[in-house]
């Protein structure tokens, strides 16, 4: 009896393990990295690219004063992306980033540079996705090679500025010495509605602002204006000339949006002679593209003629492009995340 109470006694003392600690074989991603390429003109130019052969291929412009970084903005539905199997590629512009400033360089220069790129990858065919500034640079690039695009996606994208714009007047050094202060303070130059896409992904205003100081400090620049101001200036000239372009193509607008508003998406939608799936969102403003980042990536992955809704808190496909304001009760756009009480700060 003493001998069966110590071995008792013995094994309460020894700790207990449901299962073996699973240990991982390789290391978790903590960004995509930033890589470069000497084009044939002699520019060293900076790129993202998270690589996964045989993927539907996706060629991303971010906004005013983005890097080749940018794509992390809306790595938080990288599950859904790679679920749907989309590659994003991102060439950064002139100035910014890891990317030397050059005074000379164009929308010619751009389009170049992202043809060299994609011939370095291998890169045939691709979808076309521009936010917000960058429109200006996608038209360029729909302009040059209409063929090779699968689908063009514009989410608040801009196609130019009234030459009265005070942009477009301004003395060049005026408007490097009136923006200094907020590329300075990527803070401010990425101040997000507390209302908005920032209220619901957790730590998307920090990300935003490290996507900013990247933009403007990485390579010793400094908060240099330089760059993002002749973005803006660039805005001044004639948009791109696409013509009839054939593939099918979705413009993403919020009708509250008063940066970049959706008679921007109408002249776009005005040189397509393919299909054309035009959202309009009453009531969104800038952020609208990222807001709608989950329908953007049905949209380029095949799935353009549906619509994503949350409805008694599960996600579907619906059939249709539905009409946002005349949605059935109970039915929310997007995945349920959006209607969360509580974001949530768990793992997918």
């Amino acid at each position: 009896m003493r001998r069966l109470l110590a071995l008792a006694l013995l094994a309460l003392a020894i700790p207990a393990y449901a299962q073996p600690i699973a240990f991982p074989e390789r290391f978790d991603p903590i960004g995509t990295p930033v890589q470069s390429l000497k084009t044939r003109e002699g520019r060293t130019v900076h790129y993202t690219d998270t690589g996964e052969p045989g993927w539907q291929a996706m060629l991303f412009i971010g906004g005013v004063g983005t890097s080749a970084r940018a794509p992390e903005l809306v790595a938080f539905l990288d599950t859904m992306r790679r679920r749907l199997k989309v590659r994003i590629l991102a060439v950064e512009r002139n100035g910014l980033g890891d990317t030397s400033f050059d005074p000379t360089w164009t929308f010619a220069d751009y389009t170049s540079e992202v043809q060299q790129v994609l011939a370095h990858l291998g890169i045939g065919k691709f979808a076309l996705v521009a936010i917000s500034g960058g429109g200006a640079y996608a038209g360029h690039i729909a302009a040059a090679m209409p063929g090779r695009i699968t689908s063009w996606h514009m989410l608040a994208a801009i196609a130019s500025v009234p030459a009265a714009n005070p942009v477009c007047t301004a003395d060049p050094a005026a408007l490097e010495a009136m923006l200094a202060k907020q590329v300075g303070a990527p803070r401010e130059f990425w101040a997000m509605p507390p209302d908005g896409v920032a209220a619901h992904v957790p730590g998307f205003a920090d990300r935003a602002a490290d996507e900013g100081a990247h933009a403007y400090f990485i390579a010793g620049q400094h908060g240099d204006a330089r760059a993002v101001a002749r973005e803006y200036r660039r805005f001044c000239d004639a948009p791109a000339p696409v013509a009839a372009f054939p593939a099918p193509s979705f413009f993403t607008y919020g009708e509250a949006d008063k940066l970049v508003p959706p008679a921007q998406g109408e002249y776009w939608a005005g040189k397509v002679a393919g299909k054309v799936t035009f959202r309009r969102y009453p009531g969104e403003g800038h952020d609208v593209q990222y807001r709608h980042w989950d329908q953007l990536l049905l949209d380029v992955s095949g799935h353009g003629g549906s619509t994503l809704v949350c409805k008694r808190g599960r996600a579907q496909l619906v059939p249709g492009v539905l009409d946002p304001a005349r949605l059935p009760k109970g039915t929310t756009l997007g995945l349920c995340a959006w209607t969360a009480k509580e974001p949530s700060h768990a793992g997918q």
